[in-house]
């Protein structure tokens, strides 16, 4: 799993499909758990990918281990 970066300094994205019906659920706990994070501003699913906005003052070497840990339990 890669924390993939975009032209957004704030925003990280993972691709990973979570198109199939019964993903759903598993979007919903993995949004919830990285918007649990102290420092995450938000989660966005889409398709193929997932995309994660920090807070500004925030430093993504701070929170990086903690997300990808939750990606890792998936």
């Amino acid at each position: 799993m890669d924390l993939i970066d975009t032209p957004n300094p704030n925003a990280k994205k993972v691709v990973i499909d979570l198109s199939a019906p019964e993903d759903k659920e598993l979007g919903n706990k993995l949004s919830s758990e990285v918007n649990g994070i102290h420092g995450v501003s938000s989660v966005f699913l889409g398709p193929g990918f997932v995309t994660i906005i920090k807070e500004e003052n925030t430093e993504w070497d701070s929170i990086n281990q903690d997300i990808i840990n939750i990606f890792d339990k998936l």
